[in-house]
């Protein structure tokens, strides 16, 4: 079952439907109200209290409902777009190592696990608790250094794909 997702995601076809809908999930990010984009604790490295505390008071209380339903929606169905659009194309690149597939689902778990954590913050941003926020910063620093990673790797193996090609 697992190859035959592989397979699926790994065609040419679906790589370009997926990174299709990757961007068009992101132009919704783009469009959502509120300054929402602007605001979005994903998109930073690390945060403090104050960082998360400032960013949903920019959006206001109709943002934050926004950003929470955004976060456990399309926050969600964003992680599934690029963790299997990065499976296809490390299974094309890497097909004698599927130890490498681990990089993509540890992002996908990271995202979700993040996710959740920002869906709670969100609710009880008045009452910030420290301990919450750093576990939450930890989680994202997390996500994106894997995503450096895997992103690395990726380069890697397009450019020694692209030397065996010309040899």
């Amino acid at each position: 079952m697992i190859n035959n997702y592989l397979n699926f995601v790994s065609k040419k076809r679906s790589q370009i439907i997926l990174f299709i809908l990757f961007n068009l999930c992101g132009l919704i990010f783009i469009l959502l109200p509120y300054g929402i984009v602007w605001n979005m604790l994903d998109l930073h490295f690390s945060y403090t209290s104050a960082d998360v505390f400032k960013s949903f008071y920019q959006m206001g209380e109709e943002g934050r409902y926004v950003n929470l339903y955004s976060t456990l929606i399309i926050d969600t169905v964003y992680p599934i777009l690029y963790t299997s659009l990065l499976l296809g194309a490390l299974n094309n690149l890497f097909k004698n190592n599927k130890n490498i597939l681990f990089l993509p689902i540890t992002i996908f778990i990271l995202d979700i696990f993040e996710n959740v954590n920002i869906a709670y913050m969100n609710t009880t941003f008045l009452n910030l608790n420290e301990t919450q926020v750093m576990i939450a910063s930890t989680i994202t620093s997390s996500k994106w250094i894997t995503i450096f990673v895997t992103l690395s790797l990726l380069i890697f193996g397009l450019l020694k794909n692209k030397t065996t090609k010309s040899n």
